[in-house]
């Protein structure tokens, strides 16, 4: 993660090898809600093999629509 030179863009990266690129008001939607800006981003919500893996202490709930 790291912020451009005008703190205008935020870098991002993770485990799927891809870096996006935020403008601020990306940021303030993802913080306002964390799981449309995810379902947005990733196409797709969980499923249950995926949840059982991943948040194996909650309940599975579709985390899209």
């Amino acid at each position: 993660m790291a912020f451009s030179p005008d703190s205008r863009t935020l870098a991002t990266g993770g485990a799927d090898n891809l870096v996006y690129l935020w403008t601020l008001t990306e940021v303030a939607d993802a913080q306002a809600d964390p799981v449309a800006q995810a379902c947005a981003r990733a196409g797709r919500g969980l499923d249950r093999q995926e949840w059982a893996r991943h948040v194996p202490d909650l309940p599975y709930e579709q985390s899209c629509p």
